[in-house]
């Protein structure tokens, strides 16, 4: 996999071995320090170029081991106004798909690699993650997070904005403590009573504060940082010193640092260091492994290598929860996210339908998250309720869905009432041109549920869908007692829809 990330960008080759553990065979990374090069929010024209060389020399490396590729991106490009740009053109140059997740699904998946790295049992463990442009803080047990947090502050931005230029001034260190005090305020106010028994955290920063720590203590280079620990006392001595020598030239020197990773520890430690202070951490545990082994975690568990009940239970939580806090009717939603998924499934048996998904077992996931949320929209107003669900589902946080996830489950939503969708509508509904297809096929699905639940329930004993040629068929087959009025208005309403999103003619029929 490869972490796009606001430092760095970062090549790891991982094998699952027959006990499902996860191993790095190979790694490569190349500072391209994206943070500090976005200009007003956008990612500059000469960064595109860059980011692809990178890229493709990493791809040639993985080729190598005929590694499958996913690509992710974090806080720097996420928040970027250029990213669909930025994606299209990587796609383009280097054939890679690039994903962008958001930050709680960040600090989620380095949780996932933090804990499996350094095994902390069945104990309760906070894990830290210090980027770029975000810090990610999680709190858990085992593989489960019992809390999520995502803070647009990290050590790259921090130094542009503080700390790079010619002379670092004291009241410049003095506001870059006061404005990572304040920004980590509620999640100190949050975290005051959760029971932290271990205290966890990765990224570049904390590797360098453990090998500065280790020449300190042992005037010699640390081979590894895996599992070294900081204690309180040793980070505060740290951040009293790199605070008096200012520059970056100063402290590379004094701890034999790269002078690019010099350049940004001081805003990384003021970070630790009020986390340490503020929840009282006696120490910290450094770990190698975090965001790029908590992908490859849920890359095998998405291709089924490894036990993908508790993703699956993830993804599925997490879509219950939203319903339930838009108190939607879970009995109704249930239904119609199984027979959407039944649909569905009918629908594939066809390889004209088939070849219109990205990977169907997933595309059956993401159907069964739109159908469920079917009404959501309702909880802002009822008319045009299905472009309210669409708001509602793409702003929130979905934990298991990665961002362009969410996104096609919001637009099988959009799409699900009213028009099909058309081409020529991504400046406002991102993803849609990329998704194109796929979003036809699974809202056509949806729509066929609606208006077979049309009176709130399953009325019929079964279905078939038959495809002749360019015509398809819905067949439908009813009890004898059953009278199907407002479901087969509902249906014929939707005939031209169906024939506009699939590219067939349609018709129904019900058979007794």
């Amino acid at each position: 996999m490869i972490d796009l990330g606001s430092n760095t960008f970062h090549l790891a080759i991982t094998t699952l071995d027959e006990d499902g553990h996860i191993h790095v065979i190979d790694t490569q990374k190349d500072n391209l320090r994206l943070a500090e090069m976005l200009e007003d929010g956008y990612i500059p024209a000469k960064f595109f170029k860059h980011s692809a060389d990178s890229l493709l020399a990493m791809k040639s490396i993985g080729q190598s081991y005929n590694a499958q590729f996913r690509l992710v991106a974090t806080q720097a490009i996420r928040s970027a106004h250029n990213r669909l740009a930025f994606i299209e053109h990587i796609r383009k140059a280097t054939g890679l798909d690039l994903e962008i997740i958001d930050g709680v699904e960040e600090a989620r998946l380095s949780y996932l690699g933090v804990v499996q790295g350094l095994h902390f049992a069945d104990e309760s463990v906070m894990t830290v993650d210090i980027g770029g442009a975000s810090t990610e803080i999680a709190a858990g047990q085992a593989s489960d997070c019992h809390y999520l947090s995502s803070i647009k502050i990290g050590g790259l931005l921090l130094s542009k904005r503080y700390l790079f230029g010619n002379k670092v001034k004291e009241s410049a260190i003095e506001d870059l403590k006061q404005i990572v005090e304040a920004r980590l305020l509620p999640l100190l106010e949050d975290l005051e009573n959760v029971p932290i028994q271990h205290a966890a955290v990765t990224s570049g920063t904390a590797k360098a504060i453990a090998r500065m720590v280790h020449w300190d203590k042992n005037h010699e280079a640390l081979d590894d940082a895996h599992g070294y620990i900081v204690t309180a006392e040793e980070l505060f001595r740290l951040e009293k010193e790199v605070n008096e020598l200012k520059t970056s030239e100063l402290i590379a020197a004094r701890w034999v640092l790269d002078i690019r990773r010099a350049d940004i520890i001081l805003a990384g430690i003021a970070i630790l260091a009020q986390l340490t202070r503020g929840l009282k951490i006696p120490r910290w545990k450094i770990s190698n492994s975090g965001l790029r082994e908590g992908v490859a975690t849920d890359t095998y568990e998405r291709q089924g290598l490894l036990p993908a009940k508790k993703w699956q239970d993830l993804r599925l939580h997490t879509i219950q929860g939203l319903a339930k806090k838009l108190s939607l009717d879970p009995i109704f939603s249930n239904a119609t996210s199984q027979l959407a998924a039944d649909i569905f499934d009918r629908f594939i048996a066809y390889d004209d339908f088939k070849i219109r998904c990205k990977n169907p077992a997933i595309d059956r996931d993401l159907l069964r998250a739109a159908a469920y949320l079917l009404e959501a929209g309702k909880f802002i107003n009822f008319s045009s309720y299905h472009k309210h669900t669409y708001y509602l589902i793409t702003e929130m946080n979905l934990l298991g869905f990665t961002q362009e996830e969410k996104h096609v489950i919001g637009l099988v939503n959009r799409y699900s009432r009213k028009a099909p969708p058309k081409h020529g509508k991504s400046d406002a509904l991102p993803y849609l041109e990329r998704n194109f297809n796929r979003v036809s096929l699974l809202s056509s699905c949806l729509r066929i549920a609606r208006s077979l639940l049309r009176t709130r329930q399953i009325k019929i004993q079964d279905f078939q869908i038959l495809k002749v040629a360019n015509r398809c068929t819905l067949v439908l087959k009813v009890p004898a007692d059953q009278r199907l009025e407002a479901e087969r208005i509902a249906l014929a309403k939707e005939i031209k829809n169906l024939e506009k999103a699939l590219h067939v003619d349609f018709d129904f029929r019900l058979e007794i």
